[in-house]
């Protein structure tokens, strides 16, 4: 079936935002639900970032059958950013594309062709696409020779139920902005771990300086807290939530699960889960109703800890490093 490709432009923006919308009522389950005109405001802010890495598809009696938009990004060293991608990459965010139901593959195939060209020709080698976790549309995507590298999970945030068991000689205290040098050491040993088998992650040196203070101003706002656990008089985990950013990944009310660190020799004690469920009680009674997470597809502690613990898959990130001529 022949599909016809066109710049992707402002006046597509309500069909593309009608085709997102029922592509999300079955790719999109455990996202939350787009409000009246959420479809719209979202396929426009994509479009704007994206300048000339816009395509739409048409099929041949002229209906749109997808569009794909991706955005350039550029990080500067000392981002948190850096040390989990490329600094000069792009990025399909979510809703930056959506494709007729049946025809994901071929479809999609003439779509990034397209966009990867442009890519290719300011010198963006490194690819990223954020989608609903739904195994069928990621399929289309690993076709194409992108792989799934990272996944975003959301869990809600209960009233107190019941605890996990406690662990010998362990406290849970709350961290404020003095306990900045402890919290800075342990978020940059869980960036750290990201260079390890089998991420291998490349990090800016600068950016692991930087993260040792990345925190100073969650740590003194009353919409955040950290955790420590304290055992022996030794810090051996702490957690810590922030407020989760506006996106169609995040429901309202939702917190961000910044940081989660246990230290290697503590490991396999419930410490974890006792840092956990201490920061969900804190959440619950500060008014978050969700909390949201992000772990490595490859990384050996995160990815079977998240999910076990109650988090479950709505996005995934996926991809796609192409080699550089010469």
């Amino acid at each position: 079936m022949t599909v016809h490709l066109e710049p992707f432009a402002a006046e597509h923006v309500p069909e593309a935002a009608a085709l997102l919308e029922r592509w999300y009522g079955r790719a999109g389950k455990g996202l939350p639900r787009l409000g009246a005109g959420d479809g719209e405001s979202l396929v426009a802010r994509r479009l704007a970032a994206a300048g000339p890495a816009a395509v739409a598809a048409r099929s041949g009696r002229g209906t749109l059958t997808g569009y794909l938009a991706a955005a350039p990004v550029d990080l500067a060293g000392d981002e948190r950013a850096a040390l989990y991608g490329h600094p000069r990459s792009a990025a399909v965010g979510l809703g930056g594309h959506a494709l007729e139901d049946g025809r994901e593959a071929e479809v999609l195939r003439e779509l990034y062709a397209a966009v990867a060209e442009r890519l290719v020709g300011q010198g963006r080698y490194v690819h990223y696409v954020q989608l609903p976790a739904d195994d069928a549309v990621a399929m289309a995507w690993f076709r194409i020779g992108f792989g799934l590298e990272q996944v975003r999970g959301l869990m809600p945030v209960k009233a107190r139920g019941r605890q996990p068991r406690g662990v010998e000689g362990l406290t849970i205290r709350r961290a404020g902005p003095g306990d900045l040098p402890q919290v800075g050491r342990m978020a940059v040993e869980v960036a750290r771990e990201h260079q390890q088998a089998a991420t291998f992650q490349p990090q800016p040196p600068e950016a692991l300086r930087a993260l040792h203070t990345h925190y100073s101003a969650a740590l003194a706002d009353p919409r955040s807290a950290a955790f420590v656990a304290v055992r022996r008089g030794e810090e051996v985990g702490m957690v810590l939530l922030t407020p989760a950013g506006p996106g169609p990944a995040t429901p309202p009310n939702c917190a961000d699960l910044a940081e989660a660190y246990v230290e290697p020799s503590a490991r396999g004690e419930g410490i974890s889960r006792v840092l956990l469920a201490t920061a969900l009680a804190w959440a619950y009674d500060t008014g978050y109703r969700s909390v949201t997470a992000a772990w490595r597809s490859t990384s050996r502690t995160g990815a079977g800890h998240w999910p076990a613990v109650g988090f479950k898959p709505v996005a995934y990130r996926l991809s796609r490093v192409l080699q550089r001529p010469g």
